[in-house]
């Protein structure tokens, strides 16, 4: 069985499909108002054991109102930062994290892998908090966001979240959090770091257009929802050759495709190089490719992805990526995971209407609800770190999801704009700026390879871009192995300098 907490797993969702794809958008319902005092900062003493070492730290929640254009306070944006004590101000590194959604809460990276304690599922189904000795503290202060609507955040009563659930809306609040938290904190010379998982990328990158002013030492991409067209717009031919790779890989897994004794890096790879090679040349002619030739790539393509050859031809060499995950096993009653295609799940009869295929994902476990809460998480908030609220801590919420306005500041497809352009701005204005891209082999949400292809087709400097993926889904840092490998990849990011990065041990992917 693959070590996937399923509530972190359901976190981590890009969903602008259900914006820019077919479906019948589902009804809006917006998140309830919630009344009470501005809650902050509170802060708490703690110690832990951290890759061996006794640390002690100090942890802080906190709230910050944010105002429409009248100033009034409409909404909420709330975060938690954990301190190292006695360390230096100016050299120690800072971490800002955050996931993505939109709709999700930093949960996934707070309790399922940064952070000093970890949302742990028992046998008997029931979660509970317990140490992550694996936590990112011994290197870097974290400070994890969680923006409107989400976590402990919230709509004012009379408010509105709508200023702030739209692509630059989101990235400006968060911003301004961090600006003023670094000045609050005497922190405005730390070296700063920001990652973003799933759609919290696009936030990064969204981010990057307005952080000219922040002196950042590195941003983080994990698993980054840029290949939009990948998620439901075929209307070109990329998305058929971000997919061939993960889903060869996938079929493979289930003993449906090729079987062989190459590594899980090593057949994406060659697969990868069909995709980009003979497979698109293939593709780019259309209709104008000769009957002949297309039975010859649809042979070739069947064992691949372990479907029929007919279904190959019939779809003229390009198979969708969610036909695949529906029709893949379905002989055995069983439908492949999106974010993590090695995990599986019984087909569903029950959709709510307006659902897309992406809402029915097995790793995401969301049934029915539009709201996912942790008692978990909440208990630890509020007994531990004495956050005094008595709401519910929301770790994702498809409310905010569907209320999403991906048109408001954009000019690009279907409502959804390209931002990955901004990290090469922002990149090149700050010479002393790095990147690391993190992404699991087996996520067909954000593909490894339509990622790469967003990143070096925006004129990101190349040279300052430390690659490295992971035998793994969407979220990248599941089960032990995956909390090792992410220090590991962390430890090389943060402490070594770029130029000697190629000497430490991250995985650095093959250019194609």
């Amino acid at each position: 069985m693959i070590p996937v907490i399923r509530s972190l797993a359901a976190l981590l969702l890009l969903v602008p499909a259900l914006a820019l794809g077919a479906p019948p958008r589902p009804e809006i319902v917006p998140p309830p108002e919630i009344a009470g005092p501005i809650v902050g900062p509170v802060s708490t003493s703690h110690a832990g054991e951290f890759g061996g070492r006794k640390l002690r730290y100090t942890a802080t929640f906190q709230e910050r109102a944010l105002t429409d254009t009248s100033g009034r306070a409409i909404a909420t944006l709330s975060a938690t930062s954990y301190v190292l004590d006695g360390a230096s101000k100016d050299s120690r590194p800072v971490l800002v994290a955050f996931n993505g959604g939109p709709g999700a809460s930093s949960s996934p990276l707070h309790f399922g892998a940064f952070g000093p304690v970890r949302q742990e599922r028992r046998p008997d189904g029931t979660r509970a908090m317990v140490p992550n000795p694996a936590s990112l503290l011994p290197l870097v202060d974290l400070v994890f966001v969680d923006p409107v609507g989400t976590g402990f955040s919230r709509i004012l009563p009379g408010g509105s979240g709508k200023p702030f659930w739209t692509a630059d809306g989101d990235a400006r609040a968060v911003l301004d959090f961090i600006r003023d938290w670094l000045k609050a904190n005497g922190r405005t010379r730390s070296p700063l770091y920001i990652a973003g998982e799933s759609y919290g990328g696009y936030r990064l990158a969204t981010m990057a257009k307005f952080a000219q002013d922040l002196p950042i030492a590195g941003l983080v991409l994990i698993s980054p929802g840029f290949a939009l067209t990948s998620l439901g717009d075929y209307s070109t031919d990329l998305p058929y050759v971000f997919d061939l790779p993960t889903m060869a890989l996938a079929a493979r897994f289930h003993g449906k495709g090729v079987k062989d004794d190459r590594s899980a890096a090593q057949y994406f790879d060659d697969v990868a190089a069909f995709a980009q090679g003979e497979y698109v040349v293939a593709l780019m002619q259309g209709s104008a490719l000769p009957t002949v030739e297309r039975d010859r790539l649809a042979a070739k393509i069947a064992p691949l992805l372990g479907l029929p050859v007919e279904t190959i031809a019939n779809a003229g060499l390009r198979v969708e990526s969610e036909t695949f995950l529906t029709t893949l096993l379905k002989g055995e009653g069983r439908l492949v995971g999106r974010l993590d295609t090695r995990i599986t799940g019984p087909i569903p009869t029950d959709v709510p209407k307006g659902r897309s295929g992406a809402m029915n994902d097995p790793a995401l476990g969301l049934g029915r609800t539009n709201v996912i809460t942790s008692a978990a998480i909440t208990k630890y908030l509020r007994e531990d770190l004495k956050v005094p609220v008595d709401r519910d801590y929301v770790s994702l919420t498809l409310d905010v999801n569907f209320s999403w306005d991906w048109r408001a500041d954009s000019s690009g497809p279907a409502g959804a704009p390209n931002p990955v352009p901004n990290l090469a701005t922002l990149m090149k204005a700050q010479p002393q700026a790095k990147l690391l891209v993190i992404g699991g082999l087996y996520d067909l949400t954000c593909t490894l390879l339509g990622v790469r292809y967003a990143i070096t087709h925006s004129d990101v400097p190349l040279d300052r871009v430390t690659w490295a993926r992971l035998e793994a889904g969407h979220s990248p840092f599941e089960g032990e192995a995956g909390l090792a490998r992410m220090n590991e990849i962390f430890g090389a990011f943060v402490v070594t300098p770029k130029a000697d990065a190629s000497k430490a041990p991250v995985t650095r992917e093959k250019r194609h």
